[in-house]
């Protein structure tokens, strides 16, 4: 029984609101809107080419960058190498420890200079 009065109640209430209410949409849109309304948006985008470049320029421009710290890692690599290649075993003692031993051998310059003018 309170179904039918629920049902009763609501079908009133949707008759009394389509009669309040008209069919009649009060929403209209302006003559000739959508005559240019594409031409309006259309410039209103950003230049799509541009972007487009940049988009196909991206990977050649990461490749690049890659190539460029590859090559520098490559050179510093090498130059090591090289200035290691040439180190002598003389240049690799350090003068400290060359002054150290000059000291406890108690050898000065002119000890040094004969002997390297005896040979």
């Amino acid at each position: 029984m309170n179904v039918q009065i629920v049902k009763k109640t609501t079908m009133n209430e949707e008759k009394y609101l389509e009669e309040r209410l008209t069919k009649h949409n009060p929403f209209q849109v302006p003559e000739g809107y959508f005559d240019s309304f594409a031409e309006q948006v259309m410039n209103q985008l950003p230049e799509r080419q541009q972007e487009a470049r940049r988009v196909l320029l991206r990977p050649w421009m990461y490749a690049a960058a890659c190539l460029v710290v590859a090559v520098f890692c490559v050179a510093v690599y090498f130059s090591r190498i090289s200035t290691e290649a040439h180190e002598t075993p003389q240049m690799a003692v350090s003068e400290s420890y060359m002054d150290a031993a000059a000291d406890y051998a108690m050898i000065d310059n002119s000890d040094i200079y004969a002997c390297l003018a005896d040979n």
